[in-house]
């Protein structure tokens, strides 16, 4: 039998590096929706707290985009742009710039 002595010790930090680098990208593309929604958003905001409200979260699952407004939804059900067109946009940069 013959036997292969291999050092594999750099493929851990390689690996380590590959997913700094896509959770970085993934912050940039989450705070790019936060900038998107709150300049695009077509509705007049009295208190301020619908265009605060436009976040994303980032972990080893993925990047969640949303607008934590309890009021956000029915908003844009009025027809108004509140994140839902900001996260598409979003949704078509990560695929573009991940999905390589």
């Amino acid at each position: 039998m013959v036997g292969v002595d291999a050092d594999f010790s750099d493929v851990d930090a390689f690996f380590q590096q590959g997913k700094s680098e896509v959770i970085d990208g993934m912050k940039e593309e989450g705070e790019e929706f936060v900038r998107d929604a709150q300049e695009t958003g077509n509705y007049q905001d009295h208190t301020k707290l619908l265009r605060t409200s436009n976040k994303y979260e980032v972990d080893e699952s993925g990047l969640t985009l949303k607008n934590d407004a309890p009021y956000a939804s029915f908003v844009e059900a009025k027809g108004f742009e509140v994140a839902g067109s900001p996260a598409l946009r979003t949704e078509t940069r990560c695929k573009k710039r991940f999905e390589k």
